[in-house]
């Protein structure tokens, strides 16, 4: 028995110094040892919490050198803190529970953009433009948008009482709303520009974005379409998951979409496209500028280097890291780059870094005339067309945008713009019973109405003087238009429906349909062996 305790004890002695040196090793850095690091933030940790004028938040110390390490990595490299993580996570899983409305807080007061379809609040009748003026009992007069989700949101099947103030019913209307799950929408407008053109404007990649884009790719089918305009502008990204899935919905199969190259193995996977297409190889324009990133990126690259369709706008972002989350006991997150995603062709878009955060998120136009392409790789599509690593994807046509002035931006961020299209309707008497398509063809937004416009923003406090919104008339005309459309309607897509009409970008897609067509003739399938 004796002999049998010893020979426990000497294996408990060998596994703990086995251990120890495997831990040693595995905490080894080029600047000497993790643990040796970590306690020089303990050493000062310790002199702040001994010495410092005030009794210190340790917590707060805690979080701030997180941050600290993070931004040494790259841009992407973040902490999330428990309270924001929670904001994220509703929107990555595509639902929060609620009443179901868009708002803004104007004049003090919770002011309805438009209640979401298919929820509460739509089926009880509440419209774009109406004022919430009490909230169970309580008035919502100067009310914060924190305090909004407070008591609107709650768990699915309670309840929330709210009292309304709409123009043209001379009593307030009192709603009992019961709360539901309210699915946060990836697409945000799809409709048909003409017999054969379909538009699809793709916001975010969240887990239902791939369900979504299924669903009204089949609509958009079913009405006609035979061509498609995919608006990936300002779509930041997302899930690589739902990049993938959409990306498949698109490429036929057999061809690498995009590879994930890192340091350990897991972090690696090549991604390629299945046979399980439900949708017809209609022709395809992808529209980007330089807000599309990361999974925007990756179906554009896809596209572009399988020559499956046409990229027009601007250049891209250039987001070429992959981010994964680990969860802390706090409830916090970090999101740590663990690999870089490259194109089907071997392309990696990563902008470089290294002049700090404020030099990489700076906005960068390419001259649509320029040829030059500085020192970035060249690399070719399947069907041999020259393509370009590095700082984004550059499109096969590029277009620039809308340029608006810092007054005009500082109207949309005002919502002033907003304000005045619903003066315009409690003034003018126009009705939802009145028919959208007479106004879409009809309906014209006068000088005179700018100059309204004007007068309103004279009388707002405006950092920038009005007479700089006369270089945006037709923006502005358009803009009127697009929210008069919402507001009457109460629909999101008849605001697109209108904004799309003016866009530069999308009217010169409509041009580029041949070009595009040309380029989709260079593709062909893998051969099967």
């Amino acid at each position: 028995m004796k002999r049998s305790r010893r020979a426990i004890k000497m294996f408990l002695m060998v596994s703990v110094v086995l251990f120890g040196v495997w831990t040693w090793s595995h905490l080894s850095t080029a600047g000497g040892t993790i643990i040796g690091q970590a306690q020089k933030i303990v050493g000062i940790m310790s002199l702040i919490h001994s010495s410092y004028v005030e009794a210190p938040d340790l917590d707060i110390l805690t979080e701030g050198a997180i941050e600290g390490m993070l931004k040494r990595l790259d841009p992407h490299s973040v902490y999330i803190p428990p309270a924001d993580q929670v904001k994220i996570d509703e929107v990555d899983h595509g639902e929060f529970e609620g009443i179901g409305i868009s708002f803004v807080i104007q004049n003090e007061l919770i002011t309805v953009i438009a209640p979401i379809p298919g929820t509460p609040s739509e089926r009880l009748g509440i419209r774009s433009g109406d004022r919430i003026i009490e909230i169970d009992g309580i008035s919502a007069f100067g009310i914060t948008n924190e305090e909004v989700f407070k008591k609107l949101r709650g768990p699915a099947g309670s309840t929330v009482n709210i009292v309304i103030a709409r123009t043209g019913v001379p009593q307030p209307l009192e709603f009992t709303i019961v709360r539901a799950k309210i699915p946060i929408r990836s697409v945000l407008a799809s409709f048909m520009l003409d017999d054969s053109t379909g538009y699809l404007l793709l916001n975010q990649f969240t887990a239902t974005s791939g369900i979504e884009l299924d669903t009204t790719l089949t609509n958009l089918v079913e009405a006609g379409m035979t061509r498609l305009i995919f608006d990936l502008r300002n779509n930041q990204g997302g899930r690589l998951s739902q990049a993938v899935e959409i990306a498949d919905m698109l490429i036929p199969g057999g061809h690498v979409m995009v590879s994930r190259l890192g340091r350990k193995s897991q972090d690696n996977e090549v991604y390629y496209s299945t046979d399980q297409a439900t949708h017809p190889l209609f022709d395809l324009i992808v529209l980007i500028n330089g807000g599309s990133a990361s999974a925007s990126e990756i179906i554009a690259g896809a596209v572009q280097d399988l020559d499956r369709g046409f990229i027009v706008g601007e250049n891209s972002f250039g987001k070429g890291l992959v981010q994964h989350p680990y969860g802390l006991k706090s409830g916090g997150v970090i999101r740590l780059s663990t690999a870089h995603w490259y194109t089907p062709s071997g392309r990696l878009v990563q902008r470089p870094y290294d002049k700090g955060r404020g030099e990489y998120y700076a906005v960068r136009y390419k001259d649509p005339d320029s040829t030059d392409n500085g020192d970035r790789e060249a690399f070719e599509t399947l069907g041999g067309r020259t393509v370009y690593s590095s700082s984004g994807i550059t499109p096969d046509e590029i277009v620039e945008g809308e340029r608006i002035t810092r007054a005009t931006i500082q109207l949309l961020n005002k919502r002033l713009i907003f304000k005045f299209a619903r003066q315009f309707v409690d003034e003018n008497g126009l009705s939802s019973s009145d028919s959208f398509n007479e106004f879409e063809s009809g309906f014209v937004v006068t000088d005179e109405d700018i100059e309204s416009l004007i007068e309103l923003a004279k009388a707002d406090t405006l950092e920038y003087p009005p007479p700089a919104l006369e270089r945006d008339r037709d923006y502005l005309k358009t803009q009127i238009k697009a929210e008069i459309a919402q507001l009457v309607w109460s629909a999101r897509n008849n605001y697109y429906r209108i904004r799309t009409k003016n866009d530069p970008v999308v009217r010169k897609s409509l041009e580029l349909f041949d070009d595009a067509a040309k380029v989709a003739a260079l593709w062909h399938k893998p051969e099967k062996g």
